[in-house]
Order: structure tokens, then sequence, then C-alpha cells
């Protein structure tokens, strides 16, 4: 029987989505020097993609960490 593990699936998720954010890596280095009035410099989207990995890793070592946590819990009842 498959059990719903909503923590665990959350946190592939959230896995699959720090990988694909390696994956796409923004380099600040390979900007243009000049920007255009209105846009996000390179370095800032540089920067936001950097806090999105770490946000992104972080929730998935708190799901996984739930998840094992239940099934551990449940094996010493």
């Amino acid at each position: 029987m498959i059990k719903n593990n909503s923590w665990a699936m959350i946190a592939t998720v959230a896995l699959v989505g720090a990988l694909a954010s390696m994956i796409g890596f923004f380099n600040s280095k390979n900007c243009v020097a000049a920007q255009a009035e209105g846009w996000t410099s390179c370095s800032a989207i540089s920067e936001q993609q950097g806090f999105l990995f770490w946000g992104l890793l972080a929730v998935s070592a708190f799901g996984f960490g739930v998840s094992i946590a239940r099934r551990v819990k449940k094996k010493d009842r």
C-alpha cells in the first residue's frame, strides 16, 4: 500500500527546483556592461538566484527531516 507523504513530496519538488536553478545559473560576469533603465541589474539577478537556491535547499532539507522524523516516530510505537 502506498501512503501519502506530503513533506517528502514537497522536499523532492524543492530539491528539483534547487538543481534546476544550478543548471540555469546566471553568471553576472557574462552581462553586457550597459544596463537599460528600469531593468534589474545582472548582479541583482545573480544574487536572487543564489537566495532561491539556498532557500529551496533549506525547504528540501526541512521536508526530508520531517518525513524521516515521522517515519521513525511511527516505528517507535
